[in-house]
């Protein structure tokens, strides 16, 4: 848990460093703690994009890149919405105990999930998200010159949540970063931090 709060201060930390400061008298004429308006629809339609990170579950860690499409609902500086995503990754460990010859692997994740933030700025949302993920591993283990013991794969399913940030490069156009964490028993605690780009379709 210790580690998880660790991440999202980081995260917290990153999206105030990435907000900057709006002088009392600009040109808009906005003051702090004044309503700003936010043009209604930048953020709400469909996207697709690419993502790209780190992986992590217990010694193993890795690559994992992949896409996601989604559809945001705005109201004012609320945006909500439903995303998907598959995701390759490379997350594996390797080693030996005694004579025995032993690897770990998470192949592919993917994930259905809900997301609900707030944009700090009109280009600028904070979000969390939750939903349903699904991970594929494989274990092997063998004696050199006498054979494979173990060699099995499956797929578990559970709860995903996370925390990110995304900003607007364009209208149509978005960078974002986020964290997400999985827990099953069979695996344990698996999370990865990636940043990804989104690229929204229609008005």
């Amino acid at each position: 848990m210790g580690t998880f709060r660790s991440r999202v201060v980081a995260l917290v930390v990153l999206v105030g460093a990435s907000v900057p400061a709006i002088p009392a008298g600009a040109d808009d004429g906005i003051g702090p703690g004044a309503y700003r308006p936010y043009a209604p629809g930048i953020w709400q339609g469909l996207y697709a994009g690419v993502n790209a990170g780190w992986g992590w579950s217990g010694d193993a860690s890795g690559v994992i890149g992949g896409g996601q499409i989604g559809y945001n609902w705005q109201s004012n500086q609320f945006v909500y919405g439903l995303e998907g995503d598959i995701s390759a990754a490379d997350v594996g460990v390797s080693g030996s105990v005694m004579f025995i010859n032993y690897s770990g692997s998470i192949d592919f994740v993917t994930t259905v999930r809900g997301r609900a933030g707030v944009l700090l700025q009109p280009n600028l949302l904070v979000y969390a998200t939750a939903g349903v993920g699904v991970v594929h591993w494989r274990t092997h283990a063998d004696i050199p010159g006498f054979g494979t013991l173990l060699n099995t794969s499956g797929t578990d399913t559970g709860l995903i949540y996370g925390i990110g940030v995304e900003s607007k490069w364009t209208e149509k156009m978005s960078w974002r970063l986020e964290y997400l964490g999985f827990n099953e028993d069979r695996i344990g605690d698996f999370g990865v931090l990636r940043a990804g780009l989104n690229f929204k379709f229609g008005p």
